[in-house]
């Protein structure tokens, strides 16, 4: 069964080598080449290498699947093998401790029975850990054909995730943005009212202190007459400049 397998895969990787030489000798020849003709040939071959491929994926399975069972032979014959070379080394003490006459042909056929069954299972171990270690061998040939892929393509690079911005996400522009903040109450922000205050000196009152709100012009708090601002928006605001229709 093993024999046939590893057959079918390996005359699947001989396909392969020779898609992939023929693939290669075409990429050398393509500055003299018609592109046209070029590619045709290309996606011939390429197409070819990848069904090789795809059929090789699928005798793999088979592949591992008898590795395990032949591992699993070998185990129980190693098992065997210690409790057979065991018993002729018990046979060859009892004979010296003078258990048994080396003229009596019992004891002679037991001992040459055991030696040979020993000697079978060592032959037949040898067997199985040579045809475990080929099947490696093909899966490793099965691993490097499959992961080397066709050539000119590179396996290993992956789709580029789709950066473009989501149907879902809100382009927020800076000035919606500052609208969105002043529309929050002050509790939802972590903001010292008194440095707020502190750094307010507009309407202050020059008698007690106290900020009073810029419309005011009595201090709310002692009722002390509050500097005049009208000069203040006088210099800001040129009324003589501005053409009003009354």
């Amino acid at each position: 069964m093993a024999e046939v397998l590893e057959k079918k895969i390996l005359d699947l990787l001989d396909r392969r080598e020779e898609y992939v030489g023929r693939l290669n000798n075409l990429e050398t020849m393509k500055p003299d080449t018609n592109t046209r003709v070029y590619e045709k040939i290309r996606q011939d071959y390429s197409t070819k290498l990848q069904n090789v491929l795809e059929k090789i994926n699928e005798q793999r399975g088979s592949l591992e699947k008898k590795a395990k069972e032949l591992t699993s032979q070998i185990s129980q014959q190693e098992k065997t093998f210690t409790e057979q070379s065991d018993q002729v080394d018990e046979l060859q003490i009892r004979a010296k401790l003078g258990e048994f006459n080396n003229d009596n042909d019992d004891f002679k056929n037991e001992l040459h029975q055991s030696e040979s069954d020993r000697d079978q299972t060592s032959m037949s171990l040898d067997k199985l850990r040579k045809e475990l270690s080929d099947l490696n061998g093909v899966l490793s040939d099965v691993d490097h054909a499959t992961s080397a892929g066709v050539p000119g393509v590179d396996a290993s690079v992956k789709p580029r995730a789709d950066t473009s911005v989501s149907d879902d996400v809100i382009d927020i522009e800076d000035d919606e943005l500052i609208e969105d903040v002043q529309e929050i109450g002050g509790d939802d922000l972590d903001v010292d009212s008194d440095d707020i205050s502190s750094g307010s000196d507009e309407n202050k009152c020059s008698s007690c202190g106290h900020v009073n709100p810029p419309h005011l012009v009595v201090c709310e708090e002692c009722n002390a007459e509050l500097e005049d601002l009208s000069q203040d928006l006088d210099d800001e605001f040129d009324f003589d400049d501005m053409d009003v229709d009354i």
